[in-house]
């Protein structure tokens, strides 16, 4: 935060503080599987390998908005069973894993129970896409607003997913994300009682990851006026 009044550009203090999060992290992981590589979450294309994002959302990190977090996620034979996220300013851990079921530190958590989508809190991001769509993610912002649906925007993409995950958000919409996305999704959701469901329309692929109710709200808003608009 003092650096934003420096005459002085923060670009290389950001980029010192990501390589040496990400070399810190590196040798940890590798005394735990030596034999995986280590890759990040949007350029993956390996079957096996352990995924890291040492600083999502960096902009926020350079800018001292809090809203960024460290990520990992471990990658088997086309399957991620556990990840893990975590918020250095409030000293929080989010657990995923496999039969398991979701953690916040030392808590479980669930999704929300709000059914009505007025009463609801979406988040959007357009990180980790697959091909940048600006038209659709400027549809679903300006329905959602026209609908008077509450919906943030904080740019940290896993920071969302796991507020969504403990019941602070009730739903997140994502326009074209890549695999791991989609597979690291899966299983924050089904690890804490929530559900995933996808509209493609033309050639954009909305992947919407909720609460057992505000999901299929979104989705029917989204097919119904996505010609309209």
């Amino acid at each position: 935060e003092k650096l934003q009044s420096s005459v002085r550009n923060t670009k290389d203090f950001v980029s010192k503080t990501e390589l040496s999060v990400e070399k810190r992290i590196q040798d940890l992981l590798m005394r735990i599987k030596p034999d995986i590589g280590i890759e990040k979450t949007n350029k993956n294309k390996s079957h096996t390998c352990w995924l890291v994002d040492a600083i999502d959302n960096t902009l926020n990190f350079s800018r001292g908005l809090e809203n960024f977090c460290l990520s990992i996620a471990l990658k088997e034979k086309g399957e991620i069973d556990v990840c893990l996220f975590y918020d250095p300013l409030k000293d929080e851990i989010f657990f995923f894993q496999k039969g398991y079921g979701g953690h916040k530190n030392d808590s479980k958590i669930r999704v929300s129970e709000k059914k009505e989508i007025s009463e609801s809190i979406i988040g959007i991001n357009n990180k980790y896409e697959n091909t940048n769509d600006i038209y659709s993610i400027g549809f679903t912002r300006e329905l959602l607003y026209k609908k008077s649906v509450e919906i943030r925007e904080s740019g940290s993409l896993f920071l969302d997913l796991c507020n969504l995950a403990c019941g602070k958000f009730d739903c997140c919409i994502f326009v074209n994300p890549n695999d791991n996305l989609k597979l690291i999704s899966s299983l924050m959701l089904r690890e804490t009682g929530g559900m995933i469901s996808s509209v493609k329309l033309k050639n954009s692929e909305f992947f919407i990851v909720s609460n057992k109710y505000i999901g299929k709200l979104a989705k029917e808003m989204i097919e119904d006026n996505y010609e309209k608009g």
